[in-house]
């Protein structure tokens, strides 16, 4: 019975997880990184863990969960067709990756709060208020910005905002037919019952991510028309009311300060002044005036609760201070506030009521954060959000005002104010959803300033890197990509197949045109065989044959679009010859050189019963040392003047191949000559290639060193040991 249950409870999750991920893959190919960040917070957000979940094993599946792992389908299935741009590090990015890093470990290290059970596990509150985030951070980060995707992320978010205000109208109300989820109007559920809490049942975090989408929507209004910016005008409105419909004083002074400070960065720079001394005395004359009614402004749990939770955030602060004095470098251990606070709690050296905390997790998120993980977690925390607030910054005042940039800036700044005025009143990273909008602003700002500093530096970086200089915009890709001293053709595998077959028309032949298809092996050559790197040098065009030299291309920041391995590329250009305009309705004539003795004769065979549109008009497979060999190049290159071919495949190994065709291109009648290893094996039946899964992944290369282990062990290892110093190398040159 055990077994069947369990077995019932993973097949729904399961095809759960295959349609995320299914789902991720169809719709963010169309709509984009940043649309699916905005389409990750909203389903998440309104979707919470009450509207579904279910057990299985030790893990909870519920919504968030399952979005998660559609964004990571979403990420894995763009970064292998090459839609990612993966851009350098930044300092931001060392930050972020340093307090992930310290987090982990000071978890880790940490014991489980013995006989006790905090409201979050330390490992679930790691993983949902900072790695998860992170996924956001780094999908935003490389997804391609551009104004059309930044767009759909914020009317994603305004959309949000419209129903998460609507549905604070509705629970003020008591309206229950309007509310959705229905677990909202559940009394026993969650906290603030009465007050508007959305499908977080929280006050605080509805009125968080109203914010959010406040300026989100904020920032759509120069985009849209007439009847968008209509819209608009309602939703504003609305968005704000439901702010104040969570009563809620930290969610106000947020939206408060962000209207303090965003329209006084739109206005003209001649007004900004007096108009920030105004907001400023604006801002402190209301203080003074409304401080009184603002603790208890429309709760239903009157002036005596709200002066209650103002003395006890009085008791966090106290106990947090004495628990610092006591471990002040790193702190208590992640997620040990809730137990190693209780010694602290018989002070009564003062007045302050402090037993009220006893079962309570912290309220003030960097106070959690410096009795758990000292001043260096504090540090690092309070660095990244400075970091962050300075790249938003920086787009503010590096782009003028009608560019979508500046705007950028504007709209994580606002989330920024939001989301520090909330963490002084309570502890975010018990609540992972006001993490979300903050990573996913913060990622398209540390995006735009990894562009902006390449475009800086680029100049400089074309001396040493032989490029040319690149037009400013979103992430774009010379036509050729200059990599561990190669040049590659930055072209997908459809183009490179027509590129060849345009060099088939009828024309003078001064030169044959050839293929390279580096690989790592090649990579690695290419540093110390001078002739190899000739070669490459006057190759017409030069393509990545091995995986890894696209992963490299992409984790450095200059990404290749995909790989094209020269065993597919001979038969992409014989699928393509059939409508190729320079053939005007002939066959493609081609040549096999290389191979063992019969091979190539059955590799035609092969090649005319599968492509109806090409004639293989010769073949050879020269004998061992014949590039020595005046006569039998001589041979070889009479060979190929009988029949004049269009293209010349050449399956010779490398660096032979390679070498052999650059010598003699000056010689060889045909158009375009490829050099593609052990394709003419492949054609034959001779090898296998590996099955497509491992093609797809990359990991063709594991199937080969299967095959061949003697051959391909040493030269593998060798690679291995070089091959990463020379993408370390490169990735330091375009920094």
């Amino acid at each position: 019975m055990q077994s069947a249950s369990v077995a019932g409870a993973v097949v729904p999750v399961f095809l759960l997880v295959a349609a995320a991920g299914a789902w991720a893959a169809a719709l963010g190919r169309r709509l984009g990184g940043l649309a699916a960040c905005g389409a990750f917070i909203a389903v998440a957000y309104v979707l919470g863990p009450p509207f579904w979940s279910l057990k299985v094993g030790p893990v909870t599946w519920n919504v968030e969960r399952v979005c998660v792992f559609g964004l990571c389908a979403w990420w894995c299935w763009n970064w292998r067709a090459g839609r990612l741009a993966l851009r350098g590090w930044t300092r931001f990015d060392w930050l972020l990756a340093a307090l992930l890093g310290y987090l982990t470990l000071r978890c880790a290290l940490s014991d489980a709060p013995p006989g006790l059970r905090e409201n979050v596990g330390p490992w679930w509150r790691l993983l949902g208020a900072f790695w998860i985030p992170t996924l956001l951070y780094a999908v935003a980060r490389a997804s391609r910005l551009n104004e059309a995707s930044w767009n759909r992320m914020l009317a994603i978010l305004t959309c949000l905002g419209c129903y998460l205000a609507a549905t604070a109208f509705a629970e003020v109300a008591e309206q229950w037919w309007a509310v959705f989820p229905r677990y909202i109007g559940d009394p026993t559920i969650g906290t603030h019952f009465g007050r508007a809490r959305g499908p977080a049942l929280m006050s605080a975090s509805l009125g968080v991510n109203l914010t959010y989408c406040f300026w989100a929507a904020w920032m759509l209004w120069p985009a849209c028309g007439r009847r968008g910016r209509a819209a608009l005008a309602v939703c504003l409105p609305a968005i704000a009311a439901g702010v104040f419909l969570t009563f809620t004083r930290s969610t106000w002074l947020g939206l408060a300060g962000g209207l303090a400070v965003i329209p006084v960065w739109q206005m003209p720079p001649r007004w900004r002044s007096f108009a920030g001394v105004g907001a400023a005395a604006g801002g402190l004359l209301a203080a003074l005036l409304l401080s009184g009614k603002v603790a208890s402004m429309g709760r239903d749990d009157g002036a005596g609760s709200a002066e209650h939770s103002v003395y006890q955030r009085a008791s966090f602060t106290y106990v947090s201070l004495n628990m610092f004095r006591d471990a002040p470098v790193f702190g208590h251990g992640f997620g040990r506030f809730y137990d190693k606070k209780l010694p602290y709690l018989a002070d009564r050296k003062q007045q302050i009521e402090l037993e009220s905390i006893r079962g309570l997790d912290h309220h003030i998120t960097p106070f959690s954060l410096l009795t758990e993980t000292g001043l260096v977690g504090l540090a690092l925390y309070l660095g990244l959000l400075g970091g962050w607030a300075c790249a938003a910054t920086r787009l503010i005042l590096r782009h003028g005002a009608t560019d979508w940039r500046r705007r950028q800036g504007l709209f994580a700044l606002g989330v920024l104010i939001a989301y520090t005025a909330s963490a002084l009143f309570h502890d975010l990273t018990l609540s992972p959803t006001d993490q979300w909008a903050l990573y996913a602003a913060a990622g398209i700002c540390v995006g735009l300033a990894a562009d902006a500093a390449r475009l800086r530096k680029h100049a400089a970086a074309a001396a040493a890197a032989g490029l040319a200089k690149e037009p400013a915009g979103d992430a774009a890709t010379n036509a050729r990509v200059r990599l561990f001293g190669m040049r590659i053709d930055a072209v997908d595998l459809r183009g490179a197949a027509h590129a060849v077959l345009g060099w088939c028309a009828p024309q003078p032949r001064k030169w044959c045109r050839f293929v390279v298809t580096p690989n790592v092996d090649h990579a690695v050559m290419f540093q110390t065989h001078s002739l190899l790197r000739d070669a490459y040098a006057d190759a017409a065009l030069v393509v990545a044959d091995g995986a890894p030299i696209v992963w490299a291309s992409r984790w450095i920041g200059r990404p290749l679009p995909e790989r094209v391995a020269g065993s597919d590329l001979v038969p992409a250009v014989f699928a393509a010859a059939a409508d190729a305009p320079s053939l005007a309705g002939r066959k493609l004539r081609v040549f096999l050189l290389g191979a063992g003795p019969g091979v190539a004769d059955r590799a035609a065979r092969r090649i005319e019963q599968t492509w109806n549109a090409v004639d293989v008009v010769g073949t050879l497979s020269p004998p061992l040392g014949f590039e020595h060999s005046v006569e039998e190049n001589d041979r070889i290159l009479a060979a190929l003047a009988a029949v004049r071919p269009d293209v010349l495949i050449v399956g010779l190994g490398a660096p032979k191949q390679e070498l052999w065709v650059h010598r003699h291109a000056d010689r060889i009648e045909a158009s375009a000559a490829l050099c593609v290893g052990a394709t003419i094996d492949f054609l034959a039946g001779e090898k296998r290639r590996a099955p497509r899964w491992m093609r797809f992944t990359g990991l063709e290369w594991l199937h080969r060193l299967a095959s061949e282990p003697r051959r391909l062990l040493r030269r593998y290892l060798r690679d291995a040991w070089i091959f990463p110093q020379l993408v370390w190398r490169d990735w330091q040159t375009l920094r």
